[in-house]
């Protein structure tokens, strides 16, 4: 089928942020290779669905209903459903994603039950449709077990009928499509990234939402990970879990975009909470390997009833490893200190390929550290935007887990925004719990090996003594570095004088 006049560029361009209008046609052709390439009678069902659209719907209901019908695109619009850079009118179509109704019939979802667990009846199981939910792999019912009347109402989570074999060719595809831009940077004016690394990179990730037995571990690992925290819910497993099912605890509440506040200090303590248990507890983390939750988007997070936090939908999680966060913390000290050739160093190191253009990286490099001169603050904001664009410029390949990590914050940001918590800031979070963190360490470096970055904040007690002792000469490099950009604007203006 011809998908070549599916979309209007002019019109996408008008639904993305100002900064990136010119990357319509690449998308609008990105999108065109993956539906030419679905089987055909994958494409004569959407081709249907969008016929029977009531006419003058808009660009943002098709695209919406569009990502409804693919499973890779109903995660990635899952993605991007919170992003404040969109246009209001695609963001409130991407939203309906985060938890549809079921399309999946009550006699279906039986079937596939009884196909995993044998005879409900047998085993006590009592379904309680409705189905409640719908995700872009999954179907959701509650149930009860009336041989255990103590337990709470529980719910099974099933993998839809054909997910699979639909799952595995669209991410099959979504690879093909990152191929087809790689061939065509010049032609489409997109930066130099190796983009089918970058979307088989997602792919791989993509693939743990098939393994619901993955999601049971991570169930698991999330709820001793956060077994300290009261204000956190992880819903608890029960019996009756296997490849393609998980019987887990019901949550009763709603999703945190949805909750009424009384009072604006309600929202900034519950977007307070969902930062510290997202964000900042996996970056501060004094384990080797600390458990992210890499699709935080509405659905996923419950206003729960009795005012908790609840983190549903385990299916993809990420893990940040000792080194992924050392380097985090040691980019940000050598911004401070103002050493640009000890940040290139250690992105070189966290360069997966090891393809970066190191005279870009060092461009890079100069422009966020004058940012820093010119009055901004070193913290996740500016590290996020300096690592984006050493992506962009010097096509740096972070590794998969920090590439999603980042996509967690992306998505954890715009569900803060849609809160309206505007008194809420991560970075000030961050450097107090940063800060205090770091106080708590003090008892136990007096007996720690010098270079040992073995605590929650990844500095050793050698870090610290070489801050200290190099302040002289890191307000030296701060003067003399501004006192280059002053001359750089001057001979700018000059040239510009000089030419008008």
């Amino acid at each position: 089928m011809n998908w070549e006049s599916f979309i209007d560029e002019e019109s996408l361009a008008q639904l993305l942020p100002a900064e990136y209008s010119r990357f319509a046609l690449p998308f609008k052709q990105s999108l065109e290779v993956f539906l030419s390439r679905l089987p055909a009678n994958a494409q004569e069902r959407i081709l249907a669905e969008q016929i029977n659209l009531p006419a003058g719907v808009s660009l943002s209901q098709r695209l919406g209903r569009l990502a409804h019908s693919c499973p890779v695109l109903h995660k990635l619009g899952q993605i991007l459903s919170r992003d404040q850079r969109l246009a209001p009118q695609l963001r409130l179509e991407l939203n309906k994603l985060e938890s549809t109704p079921s399309t999946v019939s009550q006699d279906v979802i039986e079937s596939l039950l009884v196909k995993e667990l044998g005879r409900l009846e047998l085993k006590a199981l009592e379904l309680l449709p409705p189905a409640i939910a719908e995700a872009s792999v999954a179907v959701v019912i509650p149930y009860r077990d009336k041989s255990r009347p103590a337990q709470p109402e529980g719910v099974f989570k099933i993998l839809k009928p054909g997910i699979e074999e639909r799952l595995n060719i669209e991410l099959e595809i979504l690879s093909q499509v990152g191929e087809y831009l790689d061939n065509c940077l010049n032609e489409l004016g997109i930066p130099q990234l190796n983009y089918q690394d970058t979307f088989e990179q997602v792919h791989s990730k993509l693939r743990w939402e098939l393994r619901l037995d993955e999601e049971q571990r991570h169930l698991g690992l999330a709820a001793k990970f956060y077994s300290d925290q009261p204000r956190i819910q992880i819903p608890t497993l029960f019996e009756h879990c296997t490849r393609r099912v998980i019987a887990m605890e019901r949550v009763f509440g709603e999703k945190i975009t949805d909750h009424r506040f009384e009072l604006s200090t309600e929202k900034h303590w519950l977007a307070e909470l969902a930062g510290r248990a997202l964000i900042v507890r996996p970056i501060l983390c004094p384990d080797d390997q600390a458990l992210f939750h890499c699709d935080p988007h509405a659905g996923n997070l419950f206003s729960t009833r009795d005012g908790r936090l609840a983190i549903l939908d385990w299916s993809l999680a990420g893990f940040l490893g000792v080194r992924e966060r050392t380097a985090l913390v040691q980019i940000m000290i050598a911004a401070m200190s103002m050493r640009p050739d000890r940040m290139v160093a250690i992105i070189l190191e966290l360069d997966v390929r090891k393809q970066c253009n190191t005279t870009a990286l060092r461009a890079c490099v100069a422009r966020w550290l004058r940012k820093i001169r010119h009055g901004g603050l070193p913290g996740l904001s500016w590290l996020v935007g300096f690592l984006d664009e050493a992506v962009q410029s010097a096509r740096l390949s972070m590794p998969a887990d920090l590439l999603m990590f980042r996509k967690s914050l992306l998505t954890l940001s715009g569900v803060i925004s849609e809160i309206g918590a505007w008194s809420f800031n991560l970075d000030r979070l961050l450097m107090y719990e940063f800060l205090r963190s770091y106080l708590l360490e003090w008892p136990i470096r007096w007996f720690s090996d010098p270079s040992s970055r073995s605590f929650a904040t990844r500095l050793s007690n050698l870090d610290i003594t070489e801050v200290a002792v190099s302040s002289p000469m890191i307000v030296g490099r701060y003067w003399q570095a501004l006192w280059r950009d002053g001359m750089d604007l001057l001979s700018a203006a000059k040239v510009s004088q000089r030419f008008s």
